[in-house]
């Protein structure tokens, strides 16, 4: 018994002293997976794991991964696990994570943090490596703010993704083989506290107050335990506290809570609570530090900052559930991260960003939240795109407060967008061939519930051609026709040419797209047309696209046939016909990754359209 205690007190012993938790180490089932290739021309395929090509010195492990960055890959190719990890990265029990790597050249390893189940921020941080031709061991602590917006740490967070990057920034001119082994999180060492001096200048603040407080998560939110110091009336208010290591939150305030700062969350100095609610300066303590003086209620000193607001009309398309955003430029982050609103419903999406006089950016719009960029806005050719720098616009230095006007996809210098594309669609059936007895015919679809009586069809001069007309927004529908109610409707096999088909199978319905005034008649039950005016009634062609792997729990690709040069939407669809995801994809994009990693298990169904022609295919979400 004596022996069992002995060994338990050496082990809680050894725990806690150095805190680890493997993430990957190649040498059992739970912690092995393959990482998936993206920037390169390996895009689509994955690493390999492999017996150690040098089991020498620090690691002498039999299994490692290897990563290769082939000739002429993008300066951020880099590789994410697919399958999932199955042991996430904890950045709330410790605060480093380390990788074990042989490089043949000197370089860096670029660790990302993405996928946090706690809502914390992506992060991404790199780490140089000096030795060559030996296993090392390199670490990056999640206490440093991200090197990409929102510049965030990634402390008190869980990271589900682990995503690698070799030689972050450098395109080879010939193909590297890098390897890699013992991901891990660990604990972090150093200092435990620092002495942080806090200064605000008052000087540009109009209304009275007495004293100028600072208030965070390190003295409970207190309104009145650590008063600021203006002894020689320079309008510059100073405090000294001692604060635990690690990342906090403040700001500053007025005579106990009487006043305090507001930001609005796009500031580059603030952090923002997962419900959205509250928004306030964010601190990182490694040790003592002397914070810059900066103005009330700015993220610069005053006089240092200017107001730049975007407008950005979308009268003339479908914006996606998720939103509008604005991202890219080295300064928006990725699409989600900084997103526009419109809470007047007036079509004009906006955002106001504080920034350090003199900025300048490249940026672009979004038409919903896709990590991939694929819902970007497409301006290529149009004089507001730089070619050289992904088609993206951008704003020269800003020295004053500035309003950006502009439409989503056009370069132009208002919110008038075309205004609102709308259009009247006459729905027409040919009933002459139909055989059985009804009163009434109906077209049902996505535009009115399915409901079986909402759109009655008439025939006045009694030629036996049904119509009606619908005015409709821009968009994708299924639909058909039916009679009485629902007494009988159209019944097609899966992969007619004019209709589309749920995952599950069971729904076949016909498709259509709206971009203003249309005119579409069919006969009943066919996919023969008897006019078409303005609206597209898609051909289907099962050559357009293939999809690999068909079973996937996190990404699959989608890869287009190498003669289709023209502009694509793809649609992805759950079993119940709902679109839950939309891109606007160019004529030059030749294979698209799809996040699925968001996404519940079961079958959906991705729809492809380019131009006249579509295609449908089924995937599993595992």
């Amino acid at each position: 018994m004596k022996k069992v205690l002995l060994l338990l007190a050496v082990v809680l012993t050894v725990s806690g002293l150095f805190a680890q938790t493997t993430i990957l180490d190649f040498e059992s089932p739970s912690t092995t997976t393959t990482y998936q290739y993206f920037g390169s021309t390996l895009d689509g395929s994955v690493n390999n794991v492999i017996a150690n090509p040098d089991p020498t010195g620090i690691n002498t492990s039999s299994m490692v991964a290897d990563h290769v960055k082939p000739a002429g890959a993008q300066t951020w190719a880099g590789a994410f696990p697919n399958p999932a990890l199955q042991v996430p990265a904890d950045m709330i029990q410790n605060s480093q994570v380390c990788i074990k790597v042989w490089f043949p050249v000197a370089g860096n390893v670029g660790i990302k943090l993405e996928g946090s189940s706690t809502g914390g921020p992506n992060w991404l941080n790199l780490v140089d490596v000096t030795e060559t031709n030996t296993w090392t061991e390199v670490c990056v602590d999640a206490v440093n703010p991200s090197i990409e917006a929102p510049n965030a740490p990634a402390t008190g967070h869980v990271y589900d993704v682990v995503t690698l990057f070799f030689n972050f920034g450098v395109s080879p001119t010939a193909d590297v083989t890098y390897y890699w082994d013992d991901l891990v999180t660990k604990g972090g060492g150093g200092a435990t506290e620092g002495d942080i001096t806090f200064s605000v200048d008052m000087n540009g603040y109009a209304e009275p107050f007495t004293t100028a407080y600072v208030s965070g998560s390190f003295n409970g939110w207190s309104g009145d335990a650590n008063p600021l110091d203006d002894s020689d009336g320079d309008g510059i208010w100073t405090t000294t506290l001692t604060v635990p290591t690690g990342t906090h939150e403040y700001k500053f305030t007025l005579d106990n809570w009487a006043a305090q700062e507001q930001f609005n969350g796009f500031e580059t100095c603030v952090i923002v609570d997962p419900s959205g609610q509250f928004v306030n300066r964010r601190l990182v303590v490694s040790g003592d530090a002397t914070l810059p003086v900066r103005c009330y209620n700015s993220c610069y000193a005053c006089g240092d900052a200017v107001n730049i607001t975007i407008e950005l009309g979308s009268s003339h398309i479908t914006v996606s559930p998720e939103g509008l955003y604005i991202a890219g430029g080295g300064n928006f982050g990725n699409p989600g991260d900084f997103p526009l609103n419109d809470d007047d419903g007036d079509g004009v999406w906006t955002a106001t960003f504080e920034r350090q006089k003199g900025f300048s950016s490249f940026y672009t719009f979004t038409n919903g939240a896709c990590p991939d960029y694929s819902c970007k806005e497409n301006i290529a050719g149009q004089d507001c795109a730089d070619p050289d720098n992904f088609n993206d616009r951008s704003f020269p230095p800003v020295m004053q407060d500035t309003t950006i006007a502009t439409c989503f996809e056009i370069c132009t210098t208002d919110t008038e967008c075309g205004g609102n594309m709308s259009g009247d669609v006459t729905f027409q059936v040919d009933m002459s061939g139909y055989t059985g007895t009804f009163t009434t015919v109906y077209v049902s679809g996505s535009f009115n519930g399915w409901a079986g009586d909402a759109n009655p069809l008439t025939d006045a001069d009694g030629d036996g051609v049904w119509e009606t007309t619908i005015n409709l927004q821009p968009n994708t529908y299924e639909y058909k026709f039916q009679l009485d109610n629902w007494s009988v409707d159209e019944q097609f096999m899966d992969g007619a040419p004019c209709t589309v088909t749920d995952p599950s199978g069971q729904f076949v319905n016909r498709v259509l797209e709206v971009s203003g005034d249309a005119t579409v008649c069919f006969e009943w039950n066919t996919c023969t047309s008897c006019l078409t005016t303005g609206v597209n009634n898609p051909v289907f062609d099962a050559s357009l696209f293939s999809i690999s792997p068909t079973m996937a729990s996190d990404f699959t690709m989608v890869y287009f046939n190498k003669d289709l040069r023209e502009n694509k939407m793809l649609r992805l669809y759950n079993t119940t016909g709902t679109l839950v995801k939309e891109l606007t994809l160019g004529a030059d994009v030749t294979e698209q990754r799809l996040n699925l990693s968001e996404l519940g298990t079961g079958m959906y169904l991705v729809y492809l359209q380019a131009g006249n022609r579509m295609a449908t295919k089924k995937i599993v979400k595992q």
